[in-house]
């Protein structure tokens, strides 16, 4: 049987790919397999330690490439079974490698020594044509569709370097709070428009999130959390199917929805196939929501607006002044403690003139909470000229109250207590304003 005509699959001992554990040297080698008969079609043996990586190139299938435990990066003939060429240059162990998307001979390696490396079996000498440092252990790299460029991912960062012009460092992305543990690249961007058969790099991580890289406008394009810290993620061959893997074992894939000619919409779950979605109910005059239907669209291009001015939010005295409730609106404004606003209260009473009548009509209590704001805010500068005045007026109208009552006798002497405080003030400043005038004039005739 031809290699060309079978259906091959590459699996890698030691890692996460299959593994024949029938052999005492299990872990130490690369088999290809036919997927339709399971069985192992070639057994691949020179790493001296583990295997994590084995990769086809993207169109050869006569040949493959390896990496290791070893640091050593092995370019096999399939056919034959046999490695031809050993190459060598990483010092740690390499777990990542992707094949060029544009020449078969050459393919890129990544290392837990941070390092990148380009090789081409062209070479003689078994050593890379480039180098670059990731700065941090790589976990994985992959080449981008135009094969111009390389992208890595090692700690939280994901870099892209530009091969062509000698491994520059094109963009370093931070997005992540752990350690990124696999990126991919697929065609994700809308069917027509500007965005149409763009690529995007995916990127998951030990943080949970999986971020979308648009790496034409160096910008991350979407986020999305998962609850368990993610490992790989891969994408079909017609991009149409993410798949992320978890450290707890589940499997996430979504599908991307798709319109038919006839315009219904279908939904294709992992292993199930198409599933058209079941049509919405509809709603009757006897359903409430029939009644809300609307309400949450949002407007299109072109259509007239009607906005509703908003509603004032109106405080608990105003909306007693606008009912002409005078001393309730006062009393309400004083429990809420806010001196602007009781000062506010108590001008618009003085507008209308019904400031003295509501201090007349006011309980032992209330009188009580109007004495304590006058104790307390009469001295201010700000509302001094209006509260000295006010607080005259309510000792001399509400004396007898005063006499009787062992509370209200507190608040006015408290009251009177911060009065003759504020003169002594006051006396103090103009006297120190008449030893410092004399001092002025004659510096300013100087």
């Amino acid at each position: 049987m031809a290699m060309e005509s079978l259906d091959l699959r590459v699996g890698v001992g030691g890692g996460d790919g299959l593994i024949d554990k029938s052999d005492d040297d299990w872990g130490l080698r690369d088999l290809v397999f036919d997927v339709k008969t399971r069985t192992p079609l070639r057994r691949l043996r020179a790493h001296s330690r583990p295997v994590h990586l084995v990769r086809y190139p993207r169109s050869d299938k006569l040949h493959l490439f390896s990496g290791g435990d070893d640091a050593v990066v092995r370019y096999w003939d399939v056919a034959s079974e046999t490695h031809i060429n050993d190459l060598l240059g990483h010092k740690d162990y390499v777990r990542c490698g992707d094949g060029s998307p544009v020449n078969d001979d050459m393919f890129v390696t990544g290392s837990y020594d941070h390092t990148v490396r380009l090789w081409d079996v062209r070479v003689s000498g078994g050593s890379s044509v480039m180098e670059v440092n990731h700065g941090k252990p790589v976990e994985s790299v992959i080449f981008l569709p135009s094969g111009g460029l390389v992208a890595t991912a090692g700690g939280n960062e994901v870099k892209i370097w530009d091969v062509i012009g000698g491994g520059k460092l094109l963009y370093s992305m931070e997005g992540h709070n752990k350690t990124v543990t696999s990126i991919c690249v697929g065609k994700i961007g809308k069917e027509t428009g500007e965005e149409a058969q763009q690529y995007r790099i995916l990127s998951v991580s030990l943080d949970g999130y999986m971020k979308v890289l648009d790496y034409a406008k160096f910008k991350i394009t979407y986020s999305m959390r998962f609850p368990s810290p993610l490992l790989s993620v891969a994408f079909s061959p017609d991009c149409s199917t993410r798949v992320i893997g978890t450290s707890n074992g589940i499997i996430y894939a979504g599908k991307r929805k798709v319109k038919e000619n006839e315009g219904s919409e279908m939904v294709s779950f992992a292993g199930l196939g198409p599933i058209s979605e079941p049509p919405k109910r509809v709603l009757r005059p006897s359903n409430f929501r029939y009644f809300r239907r609307g309400q949450n669209e949002k407007p299109s291009e072109g259509d007239y607006l009607v906005k509703r001015p908003k509603k004032v939010k109106l405080t608990e005295h105003d909306k007693l002044l606008k009912k002409f409730r005078h001393k309730e609106a006062l009393v309400a404004a004083l429990n809420g403690k806010n001196p602007a606003n009781v000062v506010a209260v108590m001008e618009e009473l003085v507008a209308r003139r019904k400031l003295m009548r509501c201090v007349s009509n006011l309980e032992t209590e209330e009188l009580g909470l109007l004495l304590w704001f006058l104790q307390k805010y009469s001295t201010m500068p700000r509302y001094a000229g209006l509260l000295m005045k006010l607080a005259k007026k309510v000792v001399e109208m509400r004396a007898e109250d005063g006499q009787t009552d062992d509370v209200l006798k507190g608040h006015i002497r408290n009251l009177k207590r911060s009065v003759e405080e504020e003169i002594r003030i006051q006396q103090s400043l103009q006297e120190i304003q008449g030893i410092i005038s004399p001092l002025l004039r004659i510096a300013g005739r100087r």
